[in-house]
């Protein structure tokens, strides 16, 4: 079984990803990393030689992965698959929201002039415990963090599945000189 290192905790996007992904190509999930960094897990892999990281398009640190290490990880495939479903949530107990709890690559889902103070989280997970604890005000996290904790959280705004792609890097490069590429006719209808 292949290891494969992505973003943490347990039922964040990344996570979810992988076992899609794993779920996909028919492997059983068995050797997933959690880590809560994506470049210090991608150099942990280049250097074991046998492992993947699994890393979303939109992640701030995709070009230093795919840089840094691109003599011993490279991208051997990539798919597309919706997040799972983001809001601004807030605490219930917080009348005019100031502060937001955040991960960086989520800065276009907000207005930050909205807000006094904007506080970067690695994924939403962490967001929710950190609004849970009453770190911030609010925080751009999972739905279901209201669904789950109706006593405490609300929804703001709903931002709903956003679909991106993803990137698998691993220890043998699968490109040569041959585009890897799914055929999509729909881009005839719109070409002349």
């Amino acid at each position: 079984m292949a290891r494969i290192y992505t973003l943490g905790p347990a039922r964040s996007c990344h996570h979810h990803a992988t076992l899609k992904y794993l779920e996909f190509q028919g492997i059983e999930p068995q050797d997933i990393i959690l880590v809560d960094d994506l470049v210090a897990a991608a150099a942990e892999a280049a250097d074991r030689g046998d492992s993947y990281v699994l890393q979303c398009s939109a992640h701030l640190n995709v070009h230093l992965v795919t840089e840094k290490f691109r003599d011993r990880l490279q991208v051997v495939d990539t798919f597309i698959l919706p997040t799972q479903s983001i809001a601004v949530v807030k605490r219930k107990d917080v009348k005019e929201p100031r502060s937001l709890g955040l991960p960086e690559p989520t800065m276009g889902y907000i207005d930050k002039n909205a807000w006094n103070e904007l506080i970067f989280e690695t994924t939403k997970p962490v967001v929710e415990k950190k609004l849970l604890e009453g770190v911030y005000d609010a925080g751009v996290a999972y739905s279901r963090s209201a669904l789950e904790h109706p006593e405490k959280l609300e929804i703001m705004q709903e931002i709903g599945e956003v679909v991106t792609t993803w990137l698998l890097y691993g220890p043998r490069p699968r490109y040569s000189d041959t585009i890897i590429a799914s055929p999509y006719p729909e881009l005839h209808d719109v070409l002349p």
